[in-house]
């Protein structure tokens, strides 16, 4: 098996893990034995399960980027492409939790955890939603495009 596909298949398990029975239930001898692999192959590729979620992060983040952008260059008026946007990222979020009774915990500790990384990831939208504002000609982007931004997550959560 090649490595990235090990990875996929470790982290594949992982997400099924901690979705089941939450990030604080699942050890990383669980990981191993649902993806398996021994566990010095799962330490190999990640040295403990705060780096398993980090992995599982940014993998969740690069595809919430990807739908986000894809909506917001999408055709129509700046508003509705901004919505569809939204909805696209926290649709994808909604997607990957579902029917996870550990959701909540799971978005904190993203949250804890992977604070820079999430903060970057936000950062690029937030700044990709401004330049739409700009070009379609309104004024105080910035503020319009936080109001936005937050109230959307608010929604969300």
């Amino acid at each position: 098996m090649a490595e990235s596909d090990k990875r996929g298949e470790i982290l594949r398990a992982a997400r099924f893990l901690i979705l089941k029975q939450g990030l604080r239930a699942t050890t990383m001898e669980a990981i191993a034995a649902e993806a398996r692999v021994a566990k010095p192959t799962l330490y190999k590729y990640y040295g403990d399960k705060s780096a398993v979620f980090e992995a599982i992060v940014t993998e969740l983040l690069v595809e919430l980027h990807g739908r986000f952008m894809a909506a917001l260059a999408g055709e129509g008026p700046v508003a509705l492409r901004i919505a569809a946007a939204l909805s696209a990222k926290y649709a994808a979020l909604t997607e990957f939790m579902a029917g996870s009774a550990h959701a909540g915990e799971l978005y904190d500790e993203h949250d804890r955890m992977s604070g820079p990384q999430v903060q970057v990831a936000e950062a690029e939208g937030d700044a990709a939603v401004v330049r739409e504002l700009r070009a379609a000609g309104i004024g105080d982007a910035e503020a319009l495009a936080e109001v936005v931004s937050g109230g959307a997550y608010g929604i969300f959560r």
